[in-house]
Formats: structure tokens, C-alpha cells, sequence
């Protein structure tokens, strides 16, 4: 019986860890993803489950680019907050907060629960995107590498003058 307590202990505090996932441009990206220059992807923050919680999502300190035009949503019940942080040895970004009342109402809804704008990234550099969710500020919720490439049409004009070029000689 003890064991068993101890592993349900283990599955809840990690379910409370991954409730909230972070997606790009709508979508799950996984750890890395690569967006073109100039553009400015939207990051959302997604909650799993219909439960409470605080966290940060941050761009870890070094990474180039910042999160702004941060939004709650009205899906994700009564918020809190969503306030501007930053701290030497972390990185900056905000603080989010999903509360629902006493009575329940408003519920917090299973979706997406704040979007932020990821902009001004610097050609082939990479920001470290870190959402993390109480309890465990240790370990991330979720995490995504977006590196900035060229955009499409630049490389395209890339190959096309160096197709010249060789033709040429």
C-alpha cells in the first residue's frame, strides 16, 4: 500500500509538471524549430488540464530576441497575472498566473491560455524558450530552440546569383 501511495504521489507531481505545454504558430514543434528572418512567430501557452497554476515562461539568459505583446485569453478562467520578469542567471520574460475562484466560476478551460509574440532574433542564432510550471521551477514544463534562418526568398536570390556566377565562367 505505502508503494503504491508512493508512485501515485510521483505520477500526480509530474502530471502537475506537464500540464502546460508551449506551441509555436499553433502547433506542437518539439524541442527545436527554425522560423525565417524578420518573421515573428506566436507563442502559446497551452494548459492540459483544467487546474490552477503559476509558472514563467522565459528566454533563458543569452538567447537573442525577447517575448512581448504578451495576452491572456478569456478560455483560461479568472487570471491572476501575466507580468513582465526578468532575473541575472535565468532570463526574461513573464510571469503567468491561472487561478479559478473559490466557487469554480470561472472554470479553467483545457486550450490555449496566453500567447506572446517571439521577436527580434538575430540571423543564425538561437533563443532557449523555457516554460516552467509550479511545483517544480528545477525543471522545465516544456521547452523550444527557435533558431532564425534566412527567409526563403533570400536564399532563393542566394542561389540564383550564385548560378549566374558559375554560368558566367
Amino acid at each position: 500500500m505505502r508503494k503504491f501511495l508512493v508512485v501515485a504521489l510521483v505520477l500526480g507531481i509530474a502530471s502537475a509538471a506537464n500540464a502546460v505545454v508551449i506551441y509555436v504558430d499553433g502547433s506542437d514543434p518539439g524541442e527545436s524549430i527554425e522560423i525565417g528572418e524578420g518573421l515573428t512567430p506566436v507563442i502559446s501557452v497551452v494548459g492540459e488540464d483544467a487546474s490552477s497554476w503559476l509558472g514563467y515562461i522565459i528566454i533563458e539568459e543569452g538567447g537573442t530576441g525577447a517575448l512581448s505583446n504578451a495576452l491572456n485569453l478569456d478560455a483560461a478562467g479568472d487570471m491572476g497575472a501575466v507580468s513582465p520578469y526578468a532575473e541575472a542567471g535565468w532570463g526574461s520574460g513573464y510571469e503567468l498566473t491561472i487561478a479559478m475562484s473559490p466557487g469554480g466560476t470561472p472554470a479553467v478551460a483545457v486550450g490555449p491560455q496566453f500567447t506572446l509574440d517571439y521577436v527580434g532574433g538575430v540571423l543564425g542564432e538561437t533563443a532557449r524558450i523555457l516554460l516552467f510550471a509550479d511545483p517544480e521551477y528545477g525543471i522545465p514544463a516544456d521547452s523550444v530552440a527557435i533558431t532564425v534562418v534566412p527567409e526563403p526568398m533570400t536564399v532563393i536570390l542566394l542561389g540564383l546569383g550564385g548560378l549566374l556566377l558559375r554560368r558566367r565562367k
